[in-house]
């Protein structure tokens, strides 16, 4: 095990429809399939790594019936026409969002999938979304937030945190989620968190002409970084909420397995590295360039155990529980490690009425908020026992 690195998957056997998954989301263009696969197991894989669109985009439909039959070739492209659409839904609300920061004369950022669609690094029908990010002046979120919501925006009934305000839903399609900073981007290892006015003055903004206002896009260092603080140090024990090879998907296409890819990961190291270990940042920058190449990282490296903990997190039914047991490792924060984790428990302990409808489902009557809160520190306790229990299996047959 790499020092520093917090992964300790468990081995993952790397079926021919995993290899083939691998192969069409990341691998060249063109490159001969690695055997006869069973098609609807591919395209099941590739949804439950939120990669379907990827491979129908980098796929023709006639390579794909050939390789996985008509009916799962059908699923793909079905697939892809849907992320194709919803790319177009968002872009709409990325403009909906600068003119309303236009019209309060704030600056605007746009992050994550909203940026890499506006760069071209995501065009449309190749990345599922379904939100818009986007970075605002630290003092201007809350003011941003409101006139969202005077606009016809619906707050979801969820609980804020420390670098965004709780998220919004469109009128019409889609979710927007307000930022103040970038957790875990940071210049200087015990710096706080970027905020706009960060990128602004270090001069990482990308102006975004054709979009009302002044919008901008982060520099590709940037994104990349905040790619990694987003996979590896907030969502990486969490693989039910964020599949790690989107992560990957996004660092290639910012260019980390092409021609400059040493001098971007040489960029992004340093912003992230009060948070993600060096030797993870490493990890995915091997990881992204085996894969393009269409090859598999070699053993016991880091990239291999960063894919196999990638793989085993959704594939691995123990391993995914046993995870849910770091709930307070650390993560990105500006506070003191105990005031963050007094805020994690309490978040934890007591839900909002959206938190709930989202775990449990929505009571069928408003008494049912109550019980349900009552009743989580026992859920909580019946959890952590077969969390506990999972990773005991998983040391069991390491």
């Amino acid at each position: 095990m790499p020092e520093g690195f917090r992964f300790h998957p468990p081995p993952v056997e790397l079926t021919a429809e995993l290899r083939w998954l691998l192969l069409r989301a990341f691998g060249p263009a063109g490159a001969p399939p690695p055997g006869r696969v069973d098609g609807p197991r591919c395209h099941e894989l590739a949804r439950r790594f939120e990669l379907a669109a990827r491979v129908a985009h980098r796929t023709g439909r006639e390579a794909l019936a050939a390789e996985v039959g008509a009916d799962a070739a059908g699923r793909f492209q079905r697939d892809r026409l849907a992320a194709a659409a919803n790319a177009l839904s968002l872009e709409g609300v990325a403009r909906e969002l600068a003119a309303t920061a236009a019209r309060l004369g704030m600056p605007l950022v746009l992050l994550k999938f909203a940026a890499l669609h506006r760069t071209g690094a995501a065009p449309p029908g190749s990345r599922s979304a379904v939100d818009v990010d986007v970075l605002a002046p630290a003092a201007g979120a809350g003011e941003l937030q409101a006139a969202l919501v005077a606009a016809g925006y619906r707050q979801a009934a969820l609980p804020e945190h420390e670098h965004h305000l709780p998220a919004l839903g469109h009128p019409v399609c889609g979710m927007v989620e307000v930022h103040r900073a970038l957790p875990g981007v940071r210049f200087g290892a015990a710096g706080r968190s970027a905020t706009l006015e960060d990128l602004a003055a270090y001069a990482l903004l990308i102006p975004c002409r054709d979009l009302p206002g002044d919008c901008a896009v982060p520099s590709p260092a940037v994104l990349a970084a905040h790619a990694l603080a987003h996979g590896l140090a907030q969502h990486g024990s969490q693989p039910a909420a964020y599949p790690l090879l989107k992560m990957v998907a996004d660092l290639i296409d910012l260019g980390w397995a092409g021609p400059e890819a040493e001098e971007l990961a040489r960029a992004a190291r340093p912003l992230v590295a009060g948070d993600v270990a060096g030797e993870e940042v490493a990890a995915a920058r091997g990881l992204a360039a085996a894969l393009a190449a269409g090859d598999l990282p070699p053993a016991e490296s880091g990239a291999a155990l960063l894919l196999a903990h990638a793989l085993a997190g959704r594939l691995d039914p123990d391993y995914a529980a046993a995870q849910r047991l770091d709930l307070f490792a650390a993560q990105p924060s500006d506070r003191p490690r105990m005031a963050h984790w007094a805020g994690t428990l309490w978040r934890t302990l007591v839900l909002t009425r959206g938190q709930i409808d989202a775990v449990y489902g929505p009571p069928r009557h408003p008494g049912g908020y109550v019980l349900r809160r009552l009743a989580r520190p026992f859920d909580l306790l019946v959890r952590f026992l077969r969390y506990r229990a999972s990773r005991r299996r998983l040391a069991r047959r390491g």
